[in-house]
């Protein structure tokens, strides 16, 4: 997980939330304005400021891919679900993309919006000080990084609610650091520690754009 810096709200949320039929006052009503979204245009937006991340878990998001039965592999999540929360249904802070959390993988393991259900979370991506509070850590000899934090209500938000370590994501957050370390290396093979590494990650960045690199908020976080 990493800081997202969030950007204007597209035209539809605007639009719907101000509607005079709008009614935000229980579930089922909050739901259906939520339903009158442009959710293609949402997921399009929502992919742009996140740099075609998972806001939860960094994998790659795509808000143009559907899987075989022709449903978006990308889904808006809610940090704080319409169930908990009906008011805050179309309010564009509360809205984040996530990845499909196992959809694809036939559910042998659950993360992000699909392990959340309709529990509301304390860890929120939008805020810096929230993201500074997680870290990643190596567990006795188990393969991996995994994301965790001395806050018990952000360690239970991202190792239980989440799922956030749960299949192989500790394996690809270690990948994703090695591989960084190993171009860092390449690059300026006479050049050692976090402060070259640091320098290095400057210039290695400006090679992305749109697209940010998976996993992208553990490198951060170990720089």
């Amino acid at each position: 997980m990493r800081h997202l810096v969030k950007a204007a709200e597209p035209a539809t949320v605007t639009e719907t939330r101000a509607a005079p039929t709008t009614d935000l006052s229980t579930t089922a009503r909050a739901r259906a304005a939520f339903d009158q979204i442009d959710k293609g245009r949402v997921r399009a937006a929502l992919a742009r400021e996140q740099g075609r991340l998972c806001a939860f878990c960094m994998r790659r998001i795509d808000p143009d891919t559907r899987d075989a039965i022709g449903e978006p592999t990308m889904k808006i999540a809610h940090r704080t679900p319409i169930k908990a929360k009906p008011s805050e249904a179309l309010l564009w802070k509360n809205l984040l993309g996530s990845c499909d959390g196992g959809q694809r993988s036939g559910w042998w393991t659950t993360s992000c919006d699909a392990a959340q259900g309709s529990t509301a979370l304390t860890v929120d991506p939008t805020v810096n000080a929230s993201c500074a509070r997680l870290r990643y850590e190596r567990r006795g000899s188990r393969k991996g990084l995994f994301i965790t934090s001395d806050d018990p209500k952000l360690q239970e938000d991202v190792e239980k609610t989440l799922g956030l370590n749960s299949g192989d994501l500790p394996e690809l957050r270690e990948l994703a650091w090695k591989a960084f370390c190993d171009r860092q290396r390449k690059a300026a093979p006479n050049q050692y520690g976090r402060s070259a590494r640091a320098e290095f990650f400057q210039a290695w960045m400006k090679q992305w754009s749109v697209q940010l690199p998976e996993m992208l908020g553990v490198i951060e976080a170990k720089l």
